[in-house]
C-alpha cells in the first residue's frame, strides 16, 4: 500500500491585488469590498444606503457617506422628462479629469434615471469631498471608456457583477469635469 495522496490548497486571499493603486487592498477596503459584495451588502446598498448618505454627505460637506470616507457623493441632475431637480447619492471616482460616475444601477436591466437625466441635460451639481461644485458630464465610449470601466473595477470589483448581471445592457460611465466659474 502506497501513501496516501495529499493534496494542499493554495490559501485564498481575501485581498485583491489593485494595479491602479500599484498594492494589494488593505484589509480593512478589502473586508468592506467583500461585505458590500454579498448578497446582505447587495440589499444594504439597493435600500439603506441611499437614504442614509442623503442626510450623511450633507452634514459632512462631502466627506463621509455609508460606504466610507471620500466614497459617494451627492449628484444633482436636471430630470430629463420632469426637468425637476433630482439627488441622487452616487459613488463618485477621482480621476485625473475630474469624476467618473458608473451608471450600473447595481447590475438592474435598465439604466439608471440620473444617468438619463446627464444625457439630457449635462450640467450638475456634485457634493464630494468640499462644498457642492459645479460639473459637466460626458458619456465615455470607446478606448476612453475602457480606461475608465477598467478604473472603476479597480475601485469595486463588484462593478464586473454588475455587467454581468445586467448584459446585453451596457453600463453607461460618464467623466464629470468641473466647470471653472
Amino acid at each position: 500500500m502506497g501513501k496516501p495522496c495529499i493534496r494542499y490548497r493554495q490559501p485564498v486571499s481575501l485581498r485583491r491585488e489593485s494595479p491602479i493603486r500599484g498594492r494589494r487592498l488593505r484589509l480593512d477596503e478589502a473586508v468592506i469590498e467583500r461585505a458590500l459584495m454579498s448578497p446582505a451588502g447587495y440589499r444594504y446598498l439597493l435600500h439603506l444606503a441611499p437614504r442614509i448618505d442623503k442626510v450623511v454627505i450633507p452634514r459632512t460637506r462631502g466627506r463621509l457617506s455609508s460606504a466610507g470616507i471620500d466614497r459617494v457623493g451627492l449628484v444633482s441632475t436636471t430630470g430629463a422628462k420632469s426637468g425637476l431637480p433630482r439627488t441622487h447619492p452616487l459613488v463618485v471616482i477621482d480621476d485625473s479629469d475630474g469624476l467618473l460616475a458608473i451608471g450600473s444601477n447595481y447590475g438592474r436591466p435598465p439604466h439608471p434615471a440620473w444617468s438619463t437625466n446627464l444625457l439630457a441635460h449635462p450640467e450638475c451639481t456634485v457634493e464630494f469631498k468640499g462644498p457642492p461644485r459645479q460639473y459637466r458630464a460626458e458619456l465615455l465610449t470607446g478606448d476612453a471608456r475602457a480606461s475608465a470601466w477598467a478604473v472603476a473595477t479597480d475601485f469595486y470589483a463588484g462593478y464586473e457583477r454588475y455587467r454581468a448581471k445586467c448584459a446585453p445592457r451596457e453600463i453607461r460611465v460618464f467623466r464629470l469635469r468641473p466647470i471653472a466659474g
